[in-house]
């Protein structure tokens, strides 16, 4: 039923806007009356019934002020100022209502980190399962968790070696290698082998169900950001309706003042203080805002956001995919001198060629770079779950993974010193039983993001923060390359929230992340920005949309919202004191109604000339 209203009332609205046009035919002018009292009507119905039923319940919201500047137009015979009040108005509902729409609905994307089933283990010796509702499940029973499945439940492994894709639940793009006792979380995907774990949380205390709960909670929690109109009508239409009642009033009963004479007055008072100018030039403002900033590579999600942009105090930054592209390079490699550098990154290419990994694609963007050329017949290829692959290419073995995998494949011994001197975060390469070489890798960082970060530093930014799931190892010299003093490492979904929840007491907050365990930190900030590549839920809840994943959109967003704020204020405070002026004026009977029209359209003109600066 509701899409069917939806339906109707835009119906309504396009036809509505064709009769408004219709109405400018030099021919059937004498006719303007009608055909903008049938624009009003279709367009507006329901908002002037609102209007009139609030003024009676003397409450004094946005329907209220929009119904008196209708009505007040009208009957200043501005019959085109009045439709184009209201075709102004339900457009920016149509906008707002329609991502509002989208948004609660493609929220739900969210459990899709969720599993619904779990492998209840019922036979340890054969691994025997049953598949159970993932609710049912309860702490210390075993469960077995295939390739590509979902970890359904936070566990501890019992038996078996894998890796794991956490990126749904700390935002990292490298997969992690999981073994007997470590502790796995839900949400998390098992990427080769078999694993068989007790259970640590029941369902609705495990990570996947909570980072649910926290976007759900997170979203409900945070305060719709009440409209400029709004806030301004509350204060504006009851001044002015109570101020015409004792105009009408107060001097008949008090100097005993003819009443006909001073309730005109009161009706050219109430007439000429139709804020049309402010009615017009707000939402213009905003929509000139949203338009300005798309074209820079932003989009927003409704003219409620720019108010929380534009007081921008604090921006916090995700690390992997956001200030780094979530993309691995090459840092080091280090040959023991036995093979060149290229010769050991072709054996390398050779076996991992056929793998997505993310190392295994830094690996072929090297080898592509340099124009490597590699012809490689590669045999009895074997990839062993957590640890790495192996294979015999050119009458060698070779084994190329992590440095668990290379304890078990180097035959000739390494000296204390030497283990000592060796990272053990690299991936290293050992040919017939010997180790010839490792590769460190790093994470790419965005291209232009030290000059971004210097740019929104002058944005009268208090902090710029980055909050990260990956390890201060890792996340340290990221910060420092880029310029950024504050950072939290190691955090997981809930901890992001309570970090950004502590900042928000200071100021407002900007967030921007791209992946599903940002989602419960892009709901709770002030601003929440997404961007455009990252997870569909991440765009959904966001406020903002890098749509070209270029950062540097940020800075002239923030930079065209906060003028636009500036601009609105302008607009009000110019057309509030014309007002005035006006009034008391035509309160003293010294000026005529036409002069007021004509003061009312021309503060409505120049507000909108104003609000065309934010197009610039």
């Amino acid at each position: 039923m509701k899409d069917k209203i939806d339906k109707l009332n835009i119906f309504l609205y396009i036809i509505s806007i064709l009769i408004f046009a219709i109405s400018f035919i030099p021919t059937i002018t004498q006719y303007k009356l009608w055909f903008c009292l049938v624009v009003i009507l279709l367009s507006g119905y329901k908002l002037i019934f609102n209007g009139i039923k609030d003024i009676f319940k003397l409450n004094f919201e946005e329907d209220t002020l929009m119904t008196i500047a209708i009505i007040a137009a009208f009957i200043l015979g501005e019959f085109p100022e009045s439709c184009m009040i209201i075709i102004l108005y339900r457009l920016g509902e149509f906008l707002e209502d329609k991502a509002v729409e989208n948004s609660n609905k493609n929220i739900k994307d969210i459990v899709k980190i969720k599993t619904k089933t779990a492998n209840i283990v019922i036979d340890s010796i054969s691994n025997k399962i049953e598949i159970v509702d993932v609710k049912d499940v309860i702490i210390g029973q075993k469960i077995l968790i295939k390739p590509g499945e979902l970890v359904p439940l936070d566990c501890k492994i019992l038996k078996g070696i894998s890796t794991l894709d956490t990126s749904s639940i700390t935002g990292e793009s490298i997969p992690i290698t999981v073994k007997e006792d470590d502790v796995i979380l839900s949400g998390s995907i098992n990427l080769n082998g078999s694993l068989i774990c007790i259970v640590e949380k029941d369902y609705k205390n495990s990570l996947a169900s909570k980072i649910v709960d926290l976007v759900y909670e997170a979203t409900n929690n945070k305060g719709k950001t009440e409209e400029f109109i709004t806030k301004f009508s509350k204060i504006y239409t009851p001044i002015v309706i109570g101020l015409a009642l004792l105009i009408a009033v107060m001097p008949p009963i008090l100097y005993n003042q003819e009443f006909k004479t001073w309730v005109l007055r009161a009706l050219v008072f109430l007439v000429a203080s139709c804020p049309c100018s402010i009615v017009i030039s707000v939402p213009l403002a905003f929509f000139s805002c949203i338009g300005s900033i798309s074209k820079k590579g932003m989009i927003i999600k409704g003219t409620k956001h720019i108010e929380n942009l534009a007081n921008t105090k604090y921006i916090a930054f995700d690390k992997t995919g956001t200030i780094t592209t979530g993309k691995m390079q090459i840092d080091k490699m280090l040959s023991r001198g036995n093979y060149t550098d290229d010769e050991l990154l072709k054996y390398i290419y050779a076996l991992e060629n056929n793998s997505n990994h993310p190392i295994s694609t830094a690996i072929k963007q090297k080898v592509e770079d340099e124009n490597i050329d590699v012809n490689y017949n590669v045999n009895n290829y074997e990839e062993i779950p957590g640890l790495g692959v192996k294979a015999k290419i050119d009458g060698k073995e070779i084994s190329f993974g992590n440095y668990n995998f290379l304890e078990e494949s180097v035959t000739n011994s390494l000296d204390e010193n030497e283990l000592r001197g060796i990272n053990k975060n690299a991936s290293f390469i050992v040919i017939d039983g010997n180790l010839e070489g490792y590769i460190t890798f790093k994470e790419e960082i965005r291209k232009n993001i030290i000059n971004i970060i210097r740019k929104l530093r002058k944005q009268n930014i208090k902090d710029i923060i980055m909050l990260t799931g990956d390890n201060e190892e890792n996340s340290k010299p990221i910060a420092e390359k880029v310029g950024i003093t504050t950072f939290y490492s190691g955090l997981l979904p809930q901890d992001k929230l309570e970090k950004v929840k502590e900042i928000k007491k200071n100021g407002n907050v900007v967030f921007i992340g791209d992946g599903i365990n940002d989602s419960p930190v892009l709901a709770e900030a002030d601003f929440g920005i997404s961007m455009g590549e990252g997870a569909e839920i991440a765009n959904n809840i966001a406020d903002g949309i890098l749509i070209s994943n270029n950062i540097d959109s940020v800075c002239n967003s923030i930079k065209t919202s906060k003028k636009t704020m500036k601009i609105i204020k302008e607009n009000v405070l110019f057309s509030i004191i014309v007002k005035i002026i006006v009034l008391a004026l035509g309160t003293l009977g010294v000026l005529p109604v036409w002069v007021a029209v004509i003061a009312d359209t021309g503060v409505s003109l120049i507000a909108v000339l104003n609000c065309l600066r934010i197009l610039k």
